[in-house]
């Protein structure tokens, strides 16, 4: 098995949801656009740090990673998100992730998902 990049130990980290590691990671500027079948936010368009953290929220989050694969300073990440919201309801989300980085930050995520609809 060949060791796992610089680049896609970022995505891994940032793919862990912990907001204090959210500034090492992801540049000023990063943009983030979410397309998610089934899920009010179809669609939306983030941009800035402040605004990544505020998408990360207060619902518990756990990403199952599947496969990652890298070509130059694009990452892939696919799997599934496991998500409890604060008022105990589950779902669990499929997602395909495209990380672009530059300078070892993720500068712009597109995010592709479907709702999974048996929660676990």
């Amino acid at each position: 098995m060949s060791p796992t990049s610089p680049n896609k130990k970022v995505v891994e980290t940032y793919l862990e949801r912990d907001l204090s590691k959210i500034d090492s990671l992801v540049t000023d500027e990063v943009e983030w656009v979410e397309w998610v079948d089934g899920v009010p936010t179809t669609g939306s368009r983030n941009k800035g740090k402040a605004a990544i953290a505020q998408n990360i929220g207060d619902d518990q989050l756990r990403n199952e990673v599947t496969r990652m694969t890298e070509e130059g300073n694009v990452v892939i990440a696919e799997g599934v998100c496991h998500v409890t919201r604060k008022d105990g309801s589950r779902l669990n989300v499929r997602f395909c992730n495209i990380f672009e980085l530059e300078n070892g930050k993720i500068k712009r995520q597109d995010s592709f998902g479907a709702l999974l609809k048996d929660a676990e």
